[in-house]
């Protein structure tokens, strides 16, 4: 690597940049990512380190990438434990900067990231807005379904119903997307074959998971946090536990393994042998999960539908 590191902070409003030792603030918005961009350049900076912030840090990816500077983009839980194992312990913007830019020296190999298209032009955003009416959907249906007389008669079913097209849009919206591209409608295709994955999950998988056919079992267990990680200690043997992965892909499968217990002979035999060695339901539950994700893996590797038996 050449050239020094930079770490950037990105907020909605300001921009702080350490170089070096250096601070600098920049005001927020395009402007400001131009600006660092053309700082950056004319600094010879080998890297900058972003944290992941959702749409602000996704137009400052744009500009350096413009710029044909390499940007990498850290995740939020591993600056931070990193941090802490500096004894960096302060959350300010600016520290936060520095400790960026520590952690890009510190991880050399950090892979360079590549921009994404505007906000809802990317299938990847379009599950996101998708989950703010759902959310308010089951919640309202909730208390359309509690005790009592004055609700039904109230304006909720009117809105329920709106949230309902609101939400049929957004699926119609996703499903366009997919179909656009050759290899999304193929991997829909092919994951709509499994019992317990319908649209929603399709979806999901295709736009969060996206590394899903070309890594191992394992890999795509650990990705979307459903691998068991060893607790083990000299002659002490812990249990295990799942940590980390990704949320909103987990919380939409989580879904579809209720489904697949209920229709799949594969999964329900599953969860009837881990319930007769006396597992607990929720364990049971994650091992459908895994089942889940590292049978779509497989069959979006090979390019075939779901057959008889899962692969194992």
């Amino acid at each position: 690597m050449t050239g020094l590191v930079a770490g950037t902070r990105v907020g909605k409003d300001k921009l702080d940049i350490h170089p070096d030792g250096e601070d600098r603030r920049l005001t927020g918005g395009r402007d400001g990512c131009r600006a660092i961009a053309e700082w950056s350049g004319g600094k010879e900076a080998g890297r900058v380190i972003l944290e992941a912030a959702g749409r602000h840090h996704r137009a400052l990816l744009q500009s350096l990438h413009v710029k044909g500077l390499a940007a990498c983009v850290a995740h939020t839980r591993q600056s931070r434990d990193f941090a802490g194992a500096g004894g960096r312990l302060a959350r300010t913007d600016r520290a936060d900067a520095g400790v960026l830019a520590a952690f890009g020296v510190a991880f050399a190999d950090l892979p360079a990231a590549q921009p994404r298209r505007s906000l809802l032009d990317d299938p990847g955003d379009m599950p996101v807005a998708r989950e703010h009416p759902a959310g308010r959907r089951a919640r309202d249906r909730q208390i359309l379904s509690g005790p009592g007389d004055p609700v039904p008669r109230s304006r909720l079913p009117r809105l329920v119903a709106w949230i309902d097209k609101a939400i049929a849009t957004y699926d119609r919206e996703i499903r366009k997307l997919i179909a656009g591209e050759a290899g999304h409608a193929e991997s829909y295709r092919v994951l709509m074959s499994i019992p317990g994955i319908g649209p929603v999950t399709a979806a999901a998988l295709i736009c969060w998971m996206g590394e899903l056919g070309s890594i191992g079992g394992r890999q795509a267990a650990a990705l979307i946090g459903v691998a068991p990680f060893a607790r083990d200690s000299g002659g002490m043997k812990g249990a295990r536990h799942i940590s980390g992965g990704r949320k909103r892909p987990r919380d939409v499968l989580f879904m579809a393994a209720m489904t697949a217990m209920a229709r799949s002979p594969d999964m329900k035999a599953l969860n009837g042998r881990l319930r007769e060695r006396g597992g607990h339901h929720k364990v049971a539950l994650v091992a459908v999960m895994r089942k889940l994700i590292v049978t779509a893996n497989a069959l979006l590797r090979d390019g075939r539908m779901w057959p008889a038996r899962a692969p194992g």
